[in-house]
């Protein structure tokens, strides 16, 4: 039997920057890899700033690969991907338009940094924040909650989504059950925590081109299909 589960919608959230993406460890890295110079003397906000201006004097296109270079591990793009991406992250959203869904986490990186550092001179970031609560209709299902995989959350958020919404569109099949390889390229991360009365509160991150679409109008019952039944 599937397991059911009770969703209550808490809160959804616009972010042009995913907690943690970037750091003073990475300003400081950053301006090394710019040839600021000697930055030891600068405080967090001021590594901030000159990472900014840095980036900012440079031409968009090579402030762009540079941050490509830093972000993505080696050997992840070719160099010709890189040469590409650089020049198209001016105009394009390449964290949901690249072919290979595996990188878009690492262009959101990118992009948002892009954007702040040009003063909007590229696409705006458009990540998204998700919080709800979920409770068990058997409370051993509970357990699924605790370290919940993308494919069980995608499961649990689509039917607070319009039927139209591209999750639906693009993904019906592996939402009604077994594998979901893509699921891990759609939520980028979860934090669950106990929330009394035998519910979980899950804090969800992605990107509007998946979560724009949450919007139900009160809490809703699911049954969930496991992952390869």
């Amino acid at each position: 039997m599937n397991p059911t589960y009770t969703v209550t919608p808490v809160s959804s959230e616009a972010l042009r920057e995913m907690p943690g993406d970037w750091t003073t460890a990475d300003y400081r890295n950053l301006l090394d890899l710019t040839e600021y110079g000697d930055s030891s003397g600068l405080s967090e906000d001021e590594l901030k700033d000159m990472a900014y201006l840095s980036l900012a004097e440079m031409p968009k296109a090579e402030a762009a690969a540079l941050l490509i270079g830093y972000v993505f591990p080696e050997g992840d793009l070719t160099p010709g991907q890189i040469q590409n991406s650089s020049h198209e992250m001016d105009t394009e959203r390449l964290w949901e338009e690249y072919p290979e869904p595996r990188h878009h986490r690492n262009f959101f990186r990118v992009g948002s940094l892009l954007y702040a550092a040009f003063n909007g001179g590229h696409p705006k970031p458009d990540g998204r924040s998700v919080t709800i609560r979920i409770k068990a209709k058997d409370p051993d299902s509970n357990e699924l909650l605790e370290q919940p995989d993308p494919a069980l959350l995608l499961r649990l958020l689509a039917p607070g989504m319009d039927g139209h919404a591209l999750l639906h569109r693009l993904y019906d099949d592996e939402l009604r059950g077994g594998d979901f390889p893509s699921a891990p390229f759609l939520i980028w991360s979860a934090d669950s925590k106990a929330a009394g009365d035998g519910e979980r509160e899950i804090h969800v991150l992605s990107t509007d081109y998946w979560l724009e679409a949450f919007e139900p109008v009160g809490p809703y019952s699911v049954s969930v299909p496991s992952e390869g039944g």
